[in-house]
């Protein structure tokens, strides 16, 4: 089947940003008009709001961060208010009737909802199943809906004990319905069956077989990797460009280890290449610092050690930013000789650059390129995700990173066989300090490192996984019926 005829509508409160389902989103699009010769001109896109781009529609009902989602967040696990229920069924009844709208406006042939299983897109997922309910009591089997499953409840303790009302919706997330699901790891494909098996669907087996498969995140490496001089003894990195060359003094870098008697020479460079919420560990990456430090200083040489980070703060309802800077500021006092400098640069960063009213904004997806030019390193100490697109962003970027073996890295990723100095449950200890020192000052080594993580990177995750992993699931979508 040629499916580069079809209408595909993308559905996600974001699209465009620098969050994680954004930039799979990105990917996907990019795969399928790259490998499965979709027009990107029938490629639509519904959310709360987007980078510029055609084909988009945006409608504040399908922000995560709007007042229903706020309270159903903040109250999933708790005694119910009286209104919670006629909330959520007003809220996804307008959702519903917004999605029938851009479906039929668009002729859309195939929807694919992204993380439609994860309680911030609860109203989404719930409009969705009212929207596909209403369809098949009609006998209609158009639009087949595809659910791409980045995160769920059953991922996070935070929602695990949901009360009788959001109880009574969770069949939605993401709906027992759906055509086809895409999971970025083993251990959601168990999950699924669960919940297909609680809601009494006949299919299980055979739909379990045909209808789901695993793409994991994936990374295209966008600078000319194989033609560089891998032997040299200065550190290889992607092609620099003028734009960013004032990224560094614009994040208020340049002042900060200024004012710790340091210069940009004297200066390791950590990058959290992440947004900044609890489950990414940030604090581990600031104890991190400073036994570097305390390494260089072992070793007869005084560096400043900043660490910065690159993604926006405020999701998940958790004011982890002001945690992280009182976390900091103790680290200050409890080590007044040491010379470590915590830089957030959410205020210089978007999806894309720009320059609004003289101030320079830059694209995140970049980042890591400009701090491997500095021979930067990379932080990742994450204890949960659901897979890992910032590390291998940060990989395919030449940037060396340290890591925590986090349960989906250790079933799905370490079988590729990257070199990243990596502890366990994020227990920092000498072995991965030393392994980090050796790589930031060997530069033959620190090479040899890099080029071994972009072969591995593009020999098992690269970008056209995503199409030979879509072009068949599609296909089955449309030709092959399940009873």
């Amino acid at each position: 089947m040629n499916i580069h005829h079809l209408n595909i509508g993308i559905i996600h409160s974001l699209v465009g940003k620098n969050d994680g389902v954004s930039i799979v989103i990105d990917q996907t699009v990019n795969a399928m008009v790259d490998y499965l010769d979709v027009e990107l001109g029938n490629i639509f896109f519904l959310a709360a709001h987007t980078s510029p781009r055609f084909n988009a529609v945006t409608d504040e009902v399908f922000w995560h961060k709007n007042d229903i989602h706020k309270t159903i967040i903040k109250g999933f696990n708790e005694n119910p208010p009286d209104d919670l229920e006629p909330m959520i069924l007003e809220h996804a009844n307008y959702a519903k009737e917004v999605i029938k709208k851009w479906v039929n406006e668009n002729e859309i042939d195939l929807i694919i909802s992204h993380n439609t299983s994860h309680p911030y897109n609860f109203i989404t997922a719930v409009g969705l199943g009212l929207y596909f309910e209403e369809l098949k009591a009609q006998n209609y089997v158009w639009p087949k809906q595809l659910v791409w499953w980045h995160d769920s409840y059953m991922e996070r303790d935070l929602f695990s004990q949901p009360n009788p009302v959001i109880k009574k919706y969770l069949k939605y997330l993401p709906g027992t319905y759906v055509d086809g699901i895409v999971c970025i790891n083993n251990q959601q494909v168990d999950m699924a069956k669960k919940v297909f098996s609680q809601f009494n669907n006949r299919r299980l087996d055979q739909f379990f077989k045909d209808r789901v498969v695993i793409i994991p995140n994936t990374n295209s490496i966008d600078w000319p990797w194989e033609e560089m001089d891998w032997t040299e003894n200065d550190i290889v990195y992607p092609p620099q460009n003028n734009y960013n060359d004032t990224f560094l003094e614009d994040i208020g870098l340049i002042e900060a280890i200024k004012k710790e008697g340091f210069m940009l020479e004297d200066t390791i460079i950590l990058l959290q290449h992440t947004r900044v919420v609890p489950r990414k560990k940030i604090e581990v990456a600031l104890d991190f610092a400073y036994m570097l430090e305390q390494k260089f200083k072992e070793n007869g040489t005084n560096k400043c050690l900043a660490l910065v980070v690159s993604g926006h703060s405020g999701d998940e309802q958790v004011a982890y930013k002001k945690f992280l800077w009182e976390y900091y500021h103790k680290k200050k006092i409890k080590n007044p000789d040491s010379h470590v400098v915590l830089i957030f640069g959410e205020g210089h960063i978007l999806s894309h650059r720009d320059i609004i009213v003289d101030r320079k904004y830059y694209k995140f997806a970049e980042i890591p390129q400009v701090i491997a030019a500095h021979n930067g390193l990379a932080s990742y100490f994450s204890e949960i995700e659901g897979f890992g697109n910032n590390l291998l962003e940060v990989i395919a970027s030449g940037l060396p990173a340290v890591i925590n073996k986090y349960d989906v890295y250790k079933t799905d990723i370490e079988q590729y066989g990257f070199h990243l100095p990596a502890v366990e449950d994020n227990q920092l200890n000498e072995e991965v300090v030393e392994e980090a020192y050796k790589i930031l000052t060997d530069p033959v080594y620190h090479n040899k490192v890099v080029k071994h993580n972009l072969e591995v990177l593009y020999r098992n995750l690269e970008h056209r996984i995503i199409a030979d992993k879509l072009r068949p699931l599609i296909t089955k979508l449309f030709t092959q019926i399940i009873n």
